[in-house]
């Protein structure tokens, strides 16, 4: 019997560890030029320790930032020190009471040329640029994904009566530019980027001057 409870205690135990979620989805803002704002959500009551991480490559990260209370369910920090003219990747790192220790997934903010360029041509002061799908210096649409190899993602592009044009599916690279050839004119268009069928960004982005 006390065999059966310790064999059911470890798989309870590496059950949870296995199930730890990420911690949620955080939101990247540009509020000037070199000025990013990080904000999350932390639904862990026992965070010990919370840091903002940047990398210049998504692969070698360096802390940013230790937050004083890594325990608040809402937080923010915002980056003074961004590189111009460059994409960098922002993540979380939070370690639990106990010293388990996890990471976010990470997200790309585009270069601060890319982002004056598409809010150049902004019709609406409310709307924002997007961070994946994005009209480049050169005129063309770029596309930014994060570890493609590691998900699934779909691409959907609408005119601007929402009339589907085509679909873009199990994309491989993390930087892509698409050919103005394949919209039927210039001005907006409307997306939707799905994450492993679970839909992460609904825009529209701008096509300047003539596609053929």
């Amino acid at each position: 019997m006390k065999h059966r409870i310790g064999l059911f205690f470890f798989l309870f135990f590496t059950k949870f560890c296995l199930a730890q979620d990420e911690l949620p989805e955080f939101k990247i803002k540009q509020i000037a030029p070199g000025k990013v704002t990080i904000s999350w959500h932390n639904p862990f009551h026992n965070c010990r320790q919370l840091f903002v991480q940047r990398s210049a490559d998504n692969k070698k990260f360096k802390t940013i930032i230790s937050a004083k209370n890594p325990g608040l369910f809402e937080n923010s920090f915002t980056d003074t020190k961004l590189p111009l003219n460059k994409t960098v990747y922002y993540r979380i790192q939070y370690t639990l009471k106990g010293g388990n220790t996890y990471f976010s997934k990470s997200h790309p903010l585009p270069d601060k040329t890319l982002i004056e360029n598409n809010a150049s041509v902004q019709s609406s002061p409310n709307w924002k640029a997007s961070h994946f799908v994005f009209t480049n210096k050169n005129g063309f649409i770029q596309i930014l994904l994060n570890k493609p190899s590691e998900h699934n993602y779909r691409l959907v592009f609408q005119d601007e009566k929402r009339v589907e044009l085509f679909q873009m599916k199990n994309i491989l690279s993390d930087n892509l530019v698409l050919d103005n050839a394949n919209f039927t004119h210039k001005g907006w268009f409307y997306f939707e980027l799905y994450q492993d069928e679970i839909l992460i960004d609904k825009n529209k982005v701008f096509l300047k001057g003539d596609s053929h």
